[in-house]
């Protein structure tokens, strides 16, 4: 049988196609190693501070009594919202026969307008509200809502006022009947029905169900009995606030060097030094504000939402995530010697023994990171525990023990990273505060945000 021939396959590839498979390898090989690599962050130093502080809703307790009617009849005030009136002086008056308020209604029909003094308070408190709304201040929509209300009742009011003298020559004085504050204090016609909180009475159950302020006035016929306005005396109000235990016992250790704090009243930014003190009381923890001022401010609130400021601390703001730790060797600051060829402190002596057995001192640099009253901390390859150090004229020895470590961050303003030790004061969970001053990073340094990314001295760019 004859041998069939095999047949060869020749493949041909083309230089130039081979030269292109070996570039799409290559930049496929670099793409999986830049995508598998940790990506560098740059992160520059900025100053700022580090507020430690106490948040928490509080309930007012102030001097105030609810002042009732002794006549039935239609009520119209001769004060505006928020006046003081003396002892004796004239509040409102009692309407008995419903001529004056008969009277008053034909008066604003003729008017059948607003004043700019009326447009500008509503335009005012419209602002406010604007400014001051959020999602988390809801309530602010209703206490608009009563502030304009109450504006414009206050339109009958002065017209009533101003034309006392003439209701009285038309319908007589018996018409209607002058009532007179009992008190001198701040009139407020709104109402919460907790005048007569007082500390003793004050459990978790006001703090859950939050009872809102009501309007007294009205254009209706009141009863005789009926309260009609809130009278607040004197400057002083308390604001009583429920804290847990942690933040009871902090500021109860703060009480005993201070006596008073800081407070932020978030409904309008105000911010204001209280005297305060904290009570414990049915098994609950209270901080209890004391103030002789802005009764006013806070006339129609029965609950503050505030901020208590135990400390604020300003320095340079670096992220956690740039902190790292370096092992150095401790030791005394007399061991630290000037170099051959300079002034500055950064060389050590090592001591060693030749073949001979004479005792030989050689130098090595090191990096002096921390120094304190007695020793510095320094860090040099040449150093390893059980090294001996010794004085230059070799009285005294000091043999290295176990590393020590600082905190740092790695600066990189060179373009290579480069470790500096920081002397940190406040920190939370994304970000710390160090102290200039005693810290070997300055304002606008260019820190490593991801430390663990690095190593020191790595060339980064």
């Amino acid at each position: 049988m004859a041998k069939q021939k095999k047949k060869s396959v020749h493949l041909h590839m083309n230089l130039g196609t081979l030269i292109f498979l070996i570039i799409v390898i290559y930049l496929m090989a670099y793409i999986l190693s830049y995508l598998g690599k940790s990506k560098l962050a740059i992160y520059e130093v900025s100053a700022s501070d580090i507020v430690d502080s106490i948040d928490g809703t509080g309930v007012i307790l102030r001097k105030e009594t609810l002042v009732h009617t002794e006549q039935s009849g239609y009520i119209n005030y001769y004060v505006q919202e928020g006046s003081m009136v003396r002892q004796n002086g004239t509040v409102y008056t009692v309407d008995t026969t419903g001529k004056v308020r008969k009277y008053l209604k034909q008066m604003l029909e003729k008017k059948n307008s607003v004043s700019q003094d009326e447009k500008e308070q509503v335009v005012e408190k419209l602002k406010v509200f604007s400014e001051g709304y959020t999602d988390n201040n809801f309530s602010l929509l209703y206490e608009t809502q009563n502030d304009i209300s109450s504006t414009l009742l206050a339109y009958t009011d002065t017209m009533l006022a101003q034309n006392k003298e003439e209701l009285a020559q038309k319908y007589g004085q018996s018409a209607y009947i002058t009532a007179a504050s009992p008190k001198e204090g701040l009139v407020s016609f709104l109402s919460d029905g907790m005048e007569k909180l007082e500390q003793a009475k004050v459990s978790k159950n006001i703090f859950v169900n939050k009872v809102k302020m009501k309007d007294l006035r009205t254009d209706k016929k009141q009863k005789a009995g009926k309260p009609v306005y809130r009278l607040v005396e004197g400057q002083d109000w308390q604001l009583m606030i429920p804290v847990n235990k942690n933040d009871y016992d902090r500021l109860k250790k703060r009480e005993e060097d201070r006596q008073t704090i800081q407070v932020t009243f978030h409904k309008d930014n105000f911010v204001a030094a209280a005297q305060y003190h904290c009570l414990k009381q049915n098994d609950s923890y209270y901080v209890i504000l004391s103030f002789d001022n802005y009764i006013q401010r806070y006339l129609n609130q029965r609950y503050l939402y505030v901020s208590l400021t135990l400390s604020e601390t300003k320095g340079l703001k670096i992220p956690s995530s740039s902190l790292v730790k370096k092992e150095v060797y401790k030791i005394p600051k007399s061991f630290l010697v000037n170099g051959g060829n300079s002034s500055k402190k950064e060389q050590v002596n090592i001591m060693k023994t030749n073949k001979k057995g004479e005792k030989v001192l050689t130098q090595a640099a090191v990096n002096v990171y921390k120094s304190d009253e007695d020793y510095v901390y320094v860090y040099s390859a040449n150093l390893t525990k059980g090294t001996v150090l010794s004085e230059t004229n070799k009285e005294k020895i000091y043999t290295l023990k176990n590393k020590s470590q600082i905190q740092g961050v790695y600066i990189v303003n060179r373009g290579y990273t480069v470790f500096k030790q920081i002397e940190m004061v406040e920190r939370n969970e994304d970000y710390c505060i160090v102290f200039a001053k005693n810290s070997g990073i300055e304002l606008y340094d260019r820190i490593i945000l991801n430390s663990d990314t690095v190593k020191e001295d790595q060339v980064i760019y």
